[in-house]
């Protein structure tokens, strides 16, 4: 991702609903640089991450059923985690993904006030946790079993353009 909005804006980065749960799948800055990730409709506060600079970053969660591990990386660098988001629950299949904006229904309910401005790539989705390695620095380019974002059929919406982007080892 690359941003320079201000650390204080609202706003969705990857949405994922399905029909009864709004917040399937949600990464969500709450101003202040807060990030907040939503499993199931439950919901761990990262804190800080300092991504606000205008620089590219890479950003990874990950989460397991099983006690309710999670964790965030920025940069290839584990920066929080912790146990007991949303244990022994399961996504459910379905749903519908959003890039850059948070739904409040199935598709839509968007409030224009939390849309993201800035550049998301790379973004993928994987059926297991990543280890650490699989996240580190050299990571660039790995392909989601779920969401491969070099195959997904990426449609664009409202004011959202698509470019080209490649990993700087390319």
């Amino acid at each position: 991702m690359r941003t320079d909005m201000s650390s204080t804006t609202k706003a969705g980065l990857v949405s994922y609903a399905v029909q009864g749960q709004a917040n399937e799948l949600l990464v969500f800055t709450n101003g202040g640089s807060e990030f907040h990730y939503w499993v199931g409709g439950k919901k761990i506060a990262f804190g800080a991450l300092p991504v606000w600079d205008g620089e590219r970053h890479e950003v990874c969660v990950t989460w397991r059923s099983t006690g309710g591990a999670w964790q965030m990386y920025m940069d290839g660098t584990l920066k929080k985690s912790g146990f007991g988001l949303n244990v022994g629950g399961k996504v459910r299949s379905g749903g519908t993904w959003i890039l850059g904006q948070e739904q409040d229904t199935v598709g839509g309910g968007f409030d224009v006030n939390q849309a993201f401005s800035g550049e998301l790539s790379q973004v993928n989705l994987w059926d297991r946790v990543l280890t650490p390695a699989e996240v580190g620095p050299d990571s660039c380019g790995q392909h989601g079993n779920v969401i491969d974002w070099e195959t997904a059929d990426i449609e664009v919406f409202g004011l959202a353009t698509s470019a080209e982007y490649r990993c700087v080892s390319d």
